[in-house]
Parts: structure tokens; C-alpha cells; sequence
């Protein structure tokens, strides 16, 4: 990367480019009010006045990142990709939505050193170096079932699975402090429990007279280890025969009735199970290193130049 550093004249008093990235100049007042806008944002103090040092990194970053900007918006105009007009004004509008006021979204863009039709280009860069990643760069990473392979024999230790269960419950509430709220609620559940030996749907029965949270999803709780329940009702869970229904268990959200589903014990997640998890993650990756790779490639055959340090 030809990266020069210009101290000149004209830069010393606050005049001329900010930066110039193969000959695109990126004014001064730009980066400077992104880095204060950050400065403020960090509580570093207004115009790094406190923490002078601490200002100029701020300043460093901001200009890496316009730096990274503007190569990959020329790259992606080099390669075409270029966001329409009609995409841009869209996305502008949706923007503004979140503000209360024209006037609220025009002092935030410009807390950021944009005025609307610059804020306006911004947008029209960043979605495009978006869909070049996305679309251009991504369609070619390719990550195959050997690396797949490695990668989970590498990290098996990460793909033990917990014990876990699940099930479903039927809840009665009652005032544990009060002798009749128990026994009126024993009542309840003990007509719960005949509608379920008659072969009611354990589901649809729940619906029907659960009273916990759940009771809208067939009492359903999904998949839980130990330790994600009360005691009184994980040793229950834990135990009962998949497909059985539990008899009344007490715990400090009143009384239930638990049929567990299904019991899956510890053990190692097939690669099959996890294959796509983990295409994903180093497809991911691999994007990841590629943009960086460009950026790098970028940087190698341009000119930058900076004027402020």
C-alpha cells in the first residue's frame, strides 16, 4: 500500500482534503466531526481538549474507516455494483421514519458531518459495498464436507449435547399458606387427571385448564437440562418414562401434572446435526478473511494519503 502522511501548510490550518484515496478527496470537516461526534459519544471531552492523545487515536480510526469505505465503494463501482436511485431514496425514507421530526434527522446526519445529499451518497456506497460482499465476494466462498469434518473433529469437545428432556405440564395455582385453596385445587386436578386416564390429549387438555404460561402452547416447555427447572419438578421430569404422565408434583408455583416427551442423554451432537451450523460459521469466516484480503489487495495497489497527522 503506498500510504502517505502529509503535513503541509494548508492542512496545518485546517484547510485542503482530510484525506485523498486515489485521488478521492474526503473533506476535512467530514472527518472531523465524525471524530467528534465519537470523542462526545466516549466522554473524552469536547475537541480532545482532556485527552488529547486519546483524540487523535479516535481521529486515526475515523480515517481507516473512510479509508475502508472509499476503496471498497471504488472496487464496487469498478465491478458494477452500484445501487439505484429509487433503493437509495427508500432506504433515506425509512431512515427518517425513526425520527420524530425533519428536523431531529437533519441535526443527527449532521452531528456525523453529513448534510442530506452527502448523507444521501453514503447510503448509496454502503449498500453497494453491501452487495458486493453479500451477493459478489460471498457467492464465491465455498466451504466443503472436508472441511466441515475437520473442523468438527477439531472442536469436538464443543459438540457434546447435555442431558436434556422434554415435556409438557398442567399447572393448578393455589395459596400454599391456605388449607382450602389446597384441597380445591387437589379437586381440579384430580378431574384434569380423569380427562387424561379417559385418553384426552395431554395437549389439549392443557390448553384447557392449564393455569401456567405455557398453557397456550399445550403446556409444551420444549427441551431443558438440569438445573433450568425447580428441583421438585426436574427429579420428577428427569425420571418419568417418556410418553407416561407424572402424578401431582408440588412446587412453589402450585401443582402439576408432567408428561416428558422425550429424554435425550449426554452425549456428542452427529456431525450430521450440526453440519450446517457449521458450514455457516466458517463460511463466515471465510468471508471474513476474503474482504480482508481484498481490503489488503485494495490498499497494495492504491494511494492514500492522508493530511492530518
Amino acid at each position: 500500500m503506498v500510504m502517505v502522511f502529509m503535513a503541509t501548510a494548508a492542512s496545518a490550518q485546517g484547510f485542503g482534503p482530510a484525506v485523498t484515496i486515489n485521488g478521492v478527496e474526503i473533506p476535512r470537516a467530514k472527518v472531523q466531526a465524525q471524530t467528534d461526534h465519537l470523542v462526545n459519544q466516549r466522554g473524552l471531552g469536547s475537541g480532545g481538549i482532556t485527552q488529547p492523545g486519546a483524540y487523535q487515536k479516535i481521529q486515526e480510526e475515523v480515517v481507516e474507516q473512510v479509508v475502508v469505505q472509499e476503496l471498497l465503494w471504488q472496487e464496487a463501482q469498478r465491478r458494477g455494483i452500484v445501487v439505484e436511485d429509487a433503493v437509495v431514496e427508500a432506504e433515506l425514507q425509512q431512515l427518517k421514519n425513526n425520527f420524530d421530526s425533519e428536523m431531529a434527522f437533519n441535526f443527527k446526519i449532521e452531528e456525523g458531518g453529513f448534510t442530506e445529499e452527502s448523507f444521501r451518497e453514503n447510503i448509496r456506497q454502503q449498500m453497494s459495498v453491501q452487495n458486493m460482499i453479500s451477493n459478489d465476494i460471498a457467492a464465491k466462498v465455498v466451504v466443503d464436507d472436508a472441511a466441515i469434518k475437520e473442523f468438527y473433529d477439531a472442536n469436538i469437545t464443543e459438540m457434546a449435547i447435555p442431558e436434556r428432556v422434554h415435556a409438557r405440564h398442567i399447572l393448578v395455582k393455589f395459596d400454599t399458606s391456605d388449607a382450602e385453596a389446597r384441597a380445591a385445587a387437589e379437586e381440579r386436578l384430580a378431574k384434569i387427571t380423569a380427562k387424561l386416564d379417559a385418553g384426552e390429549s395431554f395437549a389439549l387438555v392443557a390448553i384447557e385448564h392449564s393455569e401456567g404460561p405455557s398453557s397456550d402452547k399445550g403446556g409444551d416447555l420444549g427441551y431443558f437440562g438440569r438445573g433450568q427447572m425447580v428441583k421438585e419438578f426436574e427429579d420428577v421430569a428427569f425420571t418419568l418414562e417418556p410418553g407416561k404422565v407424572s402424578g401431582p408434583v408440588e412446587t412453589q408455583f402450585g401443582l402439576h401434572l408432567i408428561k416428558v416427551e422425550e429424554h435425550v442423554a449426554e452425549g456428542v451432537a452427529p456431525i450430521a446435526d450440526v453440519q450446517d451450523k457449521i458450514r455457516d460459521y466458517l463460511a463466515q469466516q471465510s468471508l471474513y478473511s476474503t474482504v480482508e484480503k481484498l481490503i489488503e489487495d485494495l490498499r497494495a495497489k492504491g494511494k492514500v494519503e492522508v493530511h492530518l497527522f
